[in-house]
């Protein structure tokens, strides 16, 4: 069957000839980076290059295509690889991000020569996942001067070009995403449609290097207090497969196991609950590509999975996989199921504060939970886990944890709250007088509280990006 966007009456389609230029730029790049700028298919690809430039200078007089650390923007709008075929934006991600490159802007007048030029010296350079400036300046330095052609790096003291995001906007903004996504992620496996993994591998990639070069304690509190959400732009399963992950995440990171485990754990934390049919979201993922093993573990990992969280059911012997990444999903997946008030009220989920529930993994560790992943649990989310919600004795105020509290006998930041709800102070407080609040098991904060204390881990200029 045809596909839809190839028809006569999307010819002149404006978003289908920004795919194509999208597509059009990596084919190109890599035809050159891989067989040298003199080989026979270059006719073809400067011939269709330029028959896309042409379409977009018929109207404007420079044409551009963008990256902001997050997402790829052709003409200015947000780009999606979301069809099967459309696998090389992770390329292209991977391509800006190593070259600390903020967008290529084409002017009416390029020439061939100058586009085979541009190409040709960006195809020298690795790719990888570390940007820096310096590896801007070396393209710059081999790239002879092009009149109608400009290259931009990050750089956010200069005007018009886009900010480098710190750890903490790149991991807010992964998160959004993450939950954003995941929408159109169930939609995806009711209609038996293949799922494309590039987003998620590329959020959960971020993330674990961030965690991985966390140079600061509150970067990780930070992605502990987003975990700790209950609803966020409205999807309470969005934002449970998102916290899923960064606690997987981090887990599998402290544990030590190697890097593409520790994504496929992420990815399988992820995806564990996008589905109620378990085995219709194993097949969602198992037809994405049955040749890569990352994506056939994934959805290995995501068909196991608890449904029943009451003590008698995780105590169960068969209730686990009996592998390292799946028990750190049954962990991950009861912290979070029993913390957060699930709206369809599931009597098998328990209602217990994060305190009580870390309580329960050490109960039942070295049975119903592996003592390793319940260790690095309790060495990542501490006593009383970043946004818990917890009283002062000594002045029977409650308050909200902001950072890790390791041990009873160190004093701890905290947000106190007013009567209603409300931030009014920071306060250093001895870990001693914090008591844990029953009653508040699965409470969900007012919107106007979750921002106040989003101001104390973001500052002005992070919260506007």
């Amino acid at each position: 069957m045809e596909e839809r966007r190839n028809r006569p009456e999307f010819e002149n389609s404006v978003k289908k000839w920004r795919y194509n230029f999208s597509k059009s730029f990596f084919t190109f790049w890599k035809n050159i980076k891989m067989f040298g700028p003199e080989n026979e298919r270059i006719v073809d690809e400067i011939k269709f290059f330029r028959e896309v430039l042409n379409f977009f200078f018929a109207e404007k007089n420079e044409f551009s295509i963008l990256f902001d650390g997050i997402d790829i923007k052709v003409d200015k709008v947000r780009i999606r690889g979301q069809r099967q075929d459309d696998k090389y934006f992770e390329d292209i991600y991977d391509l800006f991000l190593s070259l600390c490159m903020s967008g290529v802007v084409f002017k009416k007048g390029v020439t061939d020569d100058e586009i085979v030029t541009l190409m040709r010296t960006i195809g020298k350079f690795p790719i990888g996942r570390e940007p820096k400036i310096v590896y801007f300046e070396r393209v710059k330095a081999e790239l002879p001067p092009l009149q109608y052609i400009d290259i931009f790096p990050y750089d956010p003291e200069e005007s018009g070009n886009l900010p480098i995001y710190t750890a903490k906007q790149s991991i807010r903004r992964n998160f959004i995403s993450m939950v954003t996504s995941f929408g159109d992620y169930e939609k995806m496996v009711s209609a038996a449609e293949s799922i494309p993994l590039r987003m998620i591998e590329r959020s959960v990639q971020d993330l674990m290097m961030i965690a991985l070069n966390a140079k600061k304690a509150e970067t990780i509190d930070f992605m502990v207090y987003l975990s700790s959400l209950h609803t966020v732009m409205g999807s309470f399963a969005g934002t449970s497969a998102a916290s899923r992950a960064f606690l997987a995440i981090l887990v599998a990171l402290r544990m030590r196991l190697d890097l593409q485990a520790v994504k496929r754990v992420g990815i399988s934390a992820y995806f564990q609950y996008f589905s109620e049919d378990k085995m219709a979201g194993y097949s969602a993922l198992s037809r994405m590509d049955e040749f890569n093993y990352d994506r056939i573990e994934a959805a290995l990992n995501c068909g196991f999975r608890a449904e029943d969280f009451r003590e008698i059911a995780i105590s169960d012997p068969d209730a686990s996989s009996g592998t390292p990444s799946g028990d750190i999903l049954k962990a991950v997946s009861y912290f979070d199921a029993v913390t957060k008030a699930d709206p369809k009220g599931d009597p098998k989920r328990p209602s217990l504060t994060r305190h009580q529930a870390l309580r329960m993994l050490m109960k039942n560790s070295g049975t119903a939970f592996r003592r390793e992943v319940v260790e690095s649990m309790i060495a990542i989310l501490g006593i009383y886990p970043v946004g818990s919600i917890l009283k002062i004795g000594s002045t029977n105020e409650l308050c909200v944890a902001i950072t890790k509290i390791k041990t009873l006998f160190k004093p701890a930041d905290v947000l106190v709250l007013d009567k209603n709800l409300s931030v009014t102070e920071r306060r250093n407080v001895g870990a001693d007088e914090l008591l844990d609040v029953f009653n508040a098991a699965r409470a969900v904060l007012p919107e106007t509280t979750q921002l106040q204390i989003l101001f104390h881990f973001l500052d002005e200029r992070e919260m506007e990006n």
